[in-house]
């Protein structure tokens, strides 16, 4: 599995991760390494003298798949889509796998969606999904905050989507499989579980009906969909609140661990 990490000397890594052992790959030099994964070197690291970092190249695109779980269509009232439903988020979108998220002031709705997002390895354009099963470097952990009071605002879903250092993202890119599964908790609750097998439009859809809009490159995400249980399909709804702790757990993988304040 591949990781972003800080080591202890301040050091931004591409390592690959074999256990508790990190083998260095190079520096992570904005991303641009994504282009061209290097052999391991001859440095090896201990997980734990390292402080992951989130998993995105600077500059990188982040196209994200509304109602792409059937449990959350039906939660939120709306019916099977056609064709995947898109939206973009950005890069200072995003905080590490530890990182506080920092309500806004006229935020009062915030709400989790725990998502499976897949890495571009690979550029590609138009591609058939034969060929996009072969452009994913694999599977990273995020969680698409949404600021329901922004989203709905108008019938475009970006302004709540796409909010500055409120959706987190994982350090470890880890390889796809049909069983990978998604978990979101709220102060040790869990609200939300989905496997990626159980998506309408799988990886390989997704890859090639994004590549036919934008060209793809090494480093952007496609953040898959959301599983049901999101706190505005609730009856009451719930929404995040300053003090709780959001989980977001790729299978066996990597756990985010993000305070509310």
């Amino acid at each position: 599995m591949l990781q972003r990490v800080q080591a202890t000397d301040g050091r931004d890594l591409l390592v690959r991760r074999e256990g508790d052992d990190l083998a260095v790959l190079g520096p992570w030099d904005g991303g641009r390494v994504l282009d061209a994964v290097p052999d391991a070197s001859d440095e090896r690291l201990e997980v734990a003298g390292t402080t992951p970092l989130p998993f995105l190249r600077e500059g990188a695109k982040i196209l994200c798949v509304g109602l792409n779980y059937r449990p959350h269509i039906e939660e939120m009232g709306r019916e099977a889509p056609e064709f995947p439903t898109l939206f973009a988020k950005f890069v200072d979108s995003f905080v590490g796998p530890s990182d506080d998220i920092v309500r806004p002031a006229d935020v009062d709705q915030l709400d989790w969606e725990g998502e499976i997002g897949v890495v571009i390895g690979t550029e590609v354009r138009a591609a058939s999904v034969d060929d996009a099963a072969d452009a994913a470097l694999g599977a990273v952990a995020l969680n698409d905050v949404t600021s329901r009071g922004h989203q709905y605002r108008t019938t475009q879903w970006m302004q709540g989507k796409a909010l500055d250092s409120l959706s987190p993202i994982g350090s470890i890119v880890a390889p796809l499989r049909d069983d990978l599964t998604i978990e979101t908790r709220v102060d040790g609750e869990t609200v939300q579980q989905g496997r990626l097998d159980e998506l309408v439009f799988g990886v390989a859809d997704l890859i090639a009906y994004c590549s036919s809009i934008v060209r793809l490159r090494p480093g952007d995400v496609i953040a898959t969909g959301t599983p049901g249980g999101v706190g505005h399909g609730m009856q009451p709804t719930r929404h995040l609140q300053p003090g709780q702790l959001l989980e977001t757990e790729l299978g066996g993988v990597e756990t985010l661990r993000n305070r509310i304040r």
